[in-house]
């Protein structure tokens, strides 16, 4: 059992590495036997990660197609980040009114390991963001506002890994390594003080400033990244 969870394991984040490497684009089929060859693992593990994908947003599931990374489009776009808008403002407000210090060090500790990815280029960046958002989440008490969070992290991410001059550049932004340049850090770093803080107005403005120039920002470098490779992954 143990060896099947870390086969998933290993496909999972496989497929992973592999959109943030630009080896799978939208639409692209992603298929049980290929996978099951390319990682020298048996299907039924495979089979689990994609299905695990598919649940939180990152895959589509096609039939007879196998499995395919979701198109990409600037109303999907604005879509999802109205729903962030709405709900999770709302859950920074909740952590600040629940969060005690001894769960502080847990959020010092992202932060840090945040600044350590931007230094080092290590594109696990986006585990310490899914572990910060679904933190926050965790602080409030409330397994529905948990749950709400889960429900579209990975479609959100998606648009991040494709488009966030972390794991992209242009010929105009290269890639960003300083975490005192990054927005997303620095906001990072303003919301833990204020939830920690236990300002529940501040760090609901904080996380809705936070989305709003995340959503800024994968707009403005998608248009990018359509002028420099010729390519435009997001539709209009």
């Amino acid at each position: 059992m143990a060896e099947n969870r870390n086969a998933e394991e290993k496909a999972y984040e496989a497929i992973i590495a592999a959109i943030i490497e630009g080896k799978l684009l939208p639409g692209f089929p992603i298929t049980e036997s290929e996978l099951s060859k390319e990682l020298g693992v048996s299907r039924t593990p495979i089979r689990n990660a994609l299905r695990r994908l598919v649940a939180e947003g990152l895959l589509e599931s096609r039939k007879n197609r196998g499995c395919v990374i979701p198109g990409l489009s600037r109303k999907d776009l604005e879509d999802l980040f109205k729903v962030r808008l709405i709900t999770e403002p709302n859950i920074a407000f909740e952590a600040a009114k629940k969060a005690t210090e001894d769960q502080h060090p847990y959020f010092l500790d992202l932060l840090e390991k945040e600044r350590e990815c931007y230094f080092h280029g290590d594109s696990s960046v986006y585990k310490v963001n899914q572990d910060l958002h679904y933190g926050i989440a965790r602080l409030t008490g409330n397994r529905y506002m948990e749950e709400v969070i889960h429900h579209y992290y990975w479609r959100s991410e998606l648009y991040v890994l494709f488009f966030d001059s972390f794991f992209v550049e242009t010929d105009k932004v290269k890639l960003l390594r300083d975490p005192d340049r990054s927005e997303s850090h620095i906001g990072h770093q303003k919301l833990v003080r204020a939830i920690f803080g236990n300002q529940p107005n501040e760090a609901k403005k904080l996380m809705e400033d936070h989305i709003l120039s995340t959503l800024s920002m994968l707009n403005y470098h998608s248009r990018l990244l359509k002028e420099y490779r010729g390519v435009d992954l997001m539709k209009e």
